[in-house]
């Protein structure tokens, strides 16, 4: 292969210095970028839109899952609520997880509903605040209240 010319070569070599530094800056966003947490919340629910009813008969179903990111159960705390934007509009309730149970079901209705103290037809955020492992991991599922 002949020489290549010193213009050549010496592009080739900034090409290569470019090419290296980008490489460090980029590992180096990677590895700043937002850290994993070592819990997995999950926060399921019958549907997306709730009834506000003071009927026993009327439930609206929810679940929240509390894993480590390996996938076993940890004891932790669940707090329930729901928002509007930002603002808490409604408290739902506090949960407590032992060590060996991953998740938590239930139901709002009835007459102490907590959907009837929220705004209708708006809306909102159903949300699992949850504490474990020295982290507090939030689970949230939008909601619009008939």
């Amino acid at each position: 292969m002949p020489p290549l010319p010193a213009l050549e070569s010496a592009v080739l070599r900034r090409l290569a210095v470019v090419l290296v530094g980008l490489a460090v800056v980029g590992g180096g966003v990677a590895a700043s970028g937002k850290s994993r947490t070592p819990i997995r919340v999950t926060l399921s629910a019958q549907d997306h839109h709730p009834r506000a009813s003071a009927s026993p008969s009327v439930q609206w179903g929810y679940c929240v899952k509390v894993r480590t990111a390996t996938g076993k159960s940890v004891a932790s705390t669940i707090h329930l609520q729901i928002l509007q934007g930002l603002k808490p509009v409604g408290q739902v309730g506090f949960v407590s997880l032992r060590k060996g149970y991953d998740h938590w079901c239930a139901s709002i209705g009835g007459e102490t509903n907590a959907l009837l103290a929220v705004p209708r037809g708006k809306k909102l955020i159903f949300q699992a605040v949850v504490r474990a492992e020295g982290v507090t991991v939030k689970g949230n599922w939008p909601i619009v209240v008939r």
